[in-house]
This record gives structure tokens, sequence and C-alpha cells, in this order.
């Protein structure tokens, strides 16, 4: 009997962690340096997504988000992390992790 290999980088489970995280926040700046391709398939499921579950169902209209310290302390959210439209070069740069870097 053949079992499936198990593939880590298909366990959604993983992005949370042992966290009792309920969501999951990508900045859409860093989000925007992904590669076309990459940015085509994340619409497609965020379509999907969207197209199967009723982000209303318990009255909430919307969702904000908290940018936190190391120490886990409240701080203002960089205006880096907030201009999307026209992001900096060193925002770009700072945000892109060198080759062969995890």
């Amino acid at each position: 009997m053949k079992t499936k290999k198990y593939d880590e980088r298909k366990d959604l489970d993983l992005w949370f962690g042992l966290s009792y995280a309920a969501f999951l926040v990508m900045p859409r700046v860093a989000m925007m340096q992904m590669p076309e391709e990459w940015r085509e398939k994340m619409a497609e499921l965020l379509n999907q997504y969207d197209e199967t579950i009723d982000t209303a169902a318990f009255g909430v209209k919307g969702c904000r988000v908290n940018a936190l310290t190391g120490d886990g302390k409240l701080m203002k959210m960089p205006a880096e992390l907030l201009n999307y439209r026209h992001p900096q070069p060193e925002t770009v740069a700072a945000l892109l992790l060198s080759k062969g870097e995890d």
C-alpha cells in the first residue's frame, strides 16, 4: 500500500505554528513584491475563498491589524508597510530575503 508523502509546504496549519492565532495577515506591499505568476495564483485562491466562505456570517464587517514589537507591545504601524502603492527601493530591499536565506 502506498502512503502519500507528507509535504509540510502544503500544510496550512504550519503557518499558525503552536500559537492561538485565528488570522493570517500579510502586508500588501510585501505581496506586491512577489512574481506576477504568484500574485495571479494568490488572487485566484482568494477568489475561491471569497466564493466559498461567508465572512459576514457572524456580523463581522471588517478587521483591524495592530503592529507589535518583539516584546509583544503595541507600536505604530511602520509607514513602509502602509505605502503599498509607491514603496521606496529601501523598503523593497528590506522586505526581500536574499536567495538561500530561510
